[in-house]
């Protein structure tokens, strides 16, 4: 499926496919908020601005940069968890506080708000006549983001750029222990994985982990080892149906029931919580979700880093994703667009503040002082060079005390240093160009797969089936891995899902994909 047809397809049309540069020179210094009109200084726009999740505090450094750099007032900031957010966002717009501008993470999400009349319908020509740079840039780089902001044939947000999100998680693999069980080459196939885990329990280390939780990132690569994906929308045999369903989701399925019978998967994998430490505590040897960073000795908040604090020994390296009877490989990636910034209904009824929060959305992903200065903060005191010989293309390093994820949230800054509170993901000024040590990691090994779709909850249907799906799907492969129900049993859960709206999803997902490739 080609980019362009999506992209025509989503936005009927409308979208110029040309990249409008937006950087400034990265000369590394102090940066401060200082409003853009020189003349005489207007009453600042007063915002009610949910931002991205987060323990920001009130009076930050980010939102005090914001509105100084802007001349807007945020009403209140929102210092919600990342876990808590979607629930706390559905209670709060039940309720009737709706915000002007609200950080929405999934389209089923914003699907749901726009039906029960909560956003603000925004045309795409007034994104592009306010947000000019960011319009162009999803068009050529993420167009599949107009999907998720549509609802109903009308638009309802601006979606984020996920550039990283073209990369799965890397295969960690701590090779120490590897080595203490007498395995000297990092496994690369299912087979040697087997072999691998066999040699590891007879040392009392369990072969791996996952997020039992996670829907998406439940032993991921192993399905893709297998050539399928849940809960992605895949194209097989001329139809697109869910990896979730498949026959071969049922082999991999089989293959980890054994695992687990064998005492080779880690028994608290279902509970999804303390996979970091206890990697680091060596209570098993190979993690599929690891992040690029995770090798970076120099990064206090890295997994080599923890295991360090552990077995000054520890050693970690990544493997490439394991490779499947038939030589298949694959790991889970969303694609380069992520979520939806999207506006209150009540914002229709003020131009102003709506022009306002585009420019601002254009500034953050454009301008590469502003996004520096929300991203990292202010060198010497957020932030410094790793390597200054190297300058930014030798990566950033975060200084004490903000290397602690909520002293640096309480700033106003996210933990996640390729975006800011107020944006989302930045691709021209951190993987794709600068910033980044560790952007070649995260190439390594690559063979990431997609949802044909970008996110599996994009249709029509998607807000009345789908959590109810994903936790079927989730509860049930726990339980077959586990032995709780046989491998037999994913022909019953085929039919359960289908029966609790799969089949309905399956045939729209079809007559939307066709739409796509006229």
């Amino acid at each position: 499926m080609k980019r362009k047809k999506i992209a025509l397809w989503a936005v009927s049309g409308a979208a110029s496919l040309s990249l409008v540069s937006g950087c400034a020179s990265n000369e590394g210094t102090k940066v401060e908020g200082k409003p853009a009109d020189s003349g005489k200084q207007q009453q600042p726009i007063v915002i009610d601005w949910m931002n991205y999740p987060g323990a920001i505090m009130e009076n930050s450094y980010g939102q005090t940069f914001l509105e100084n750099k802007f001349n807007i007032k945020l009403k209140k900031v929102y210092p919600i968890a990342y876990d808590d957010y979607k629930k706390k966002q559905q209670l709060m717009l039940t309720s009737g506080e709706v915000p002007d501008v609200l950080f929405v993470f999934d389209p089923g999400d914003l699907n749901k708000y726009a039906s029960q009349g909560l956003l603000a319908e925004v045309p795409f020509s007034t994104i592009e006549k306010y947000a000019p740079r960011t319009k162009a840039n999803l068009d050529k780089q993420a167009p599949q983001g107009w999907f998720y902001s549509q609802s109903g044939g009308k638009n309802y947000g601006v979606p984020t750029f996920y550039y990283t999100g073209q990369f799965h998680t890397k295969q960690a693999w701590r090779t120490d222990l590897l080595q203490k069980a007498g395995i000297t080459k990092i496994p690369e196939t299912i087979d040697e994985m087997t072999q691998a885990f066999a040699a590891l329990k007879k040392i009392g280390v369990y072969g791996m982990s996952s997020n039992g939780q996670s829907y998406y990132n439940q032993f991921h690569s192993l399905f893709g080892a297998f050539g399928v994906m849940p809960t992605q929308w895949m194209e097989k045999d001329g139809k697109v149906v869910n990896g979730a369903v498949q026959p071969e989701a049922k082999e991999a399925l089989a293959v980890l029931s054994d695992w687990y019978k064998n005492g080779y998967i880690d028994p608290e994998f279902v509970t999804g919580k303390d996979l970091i430490p206890k990697f680091a505590a060596g209570k098993y040897a190979f993690m599929d979700a690891a992040s690029a960073t995770a090798t970076d000795e120099s990064d206090p908040n890295s997994v080599i880093s923890a295991v360090k604090k552990v077995d000054p020994n520890g050693k970690v390296e990544f493997g490439p994703l394991p490779k499947g009877p038939r030589g298949q490989t694959g790991g889970w990636a969303w694609g380069t667009a992520g979520n939806i910034w999207a506006f209150g209904k009540q914002v229709e009824k003020d131009p102003a503040k709506l022009q306002k929060a585009l420019e601002i959305l254009d500034a953050l992903q454009n301008d590469e002082q502003t996004w520096l200065a929300l991203a990292w903060g202010e060198k010497g005191k957020h932030w410094d060079f790793k390597d200054p010989a190297k300058s930014p293309s030798g990566g950033l390093k975060r200084l004490s005390p903000y290397d602690d994820v909520n002293k640096l949230q309480a700033e106003g800054m996210p933990e996640l240093s390729n975006g800011t509170m107020y944006w989302g993901g930045q691709p021209n000024l951190d993987l794709n160009g600068n910033y980044n040590a560790n952007k070649e990691k995260a190439k390594l090994y690559n063979h990431s797969v997609s949802d044909i779709f970008g996110k599996s909850d994009i249709l029509p249907s998607s807000g009345k089936f789908w959590s109810d799906l994903i936790k079927l799907k989730t509860e049930t492969y726990a339980a077959i891995i586990r032995g709780d129900k046989p491998v037999s049993s994913f022909d019953d859960f085929v039919k359960q899902w289908n029966d609790k709206g799969g089949a309905q999803l399956e045939k729209e997902a079809n007559e939307m994909y066709k739409q796509v490739k006229k």
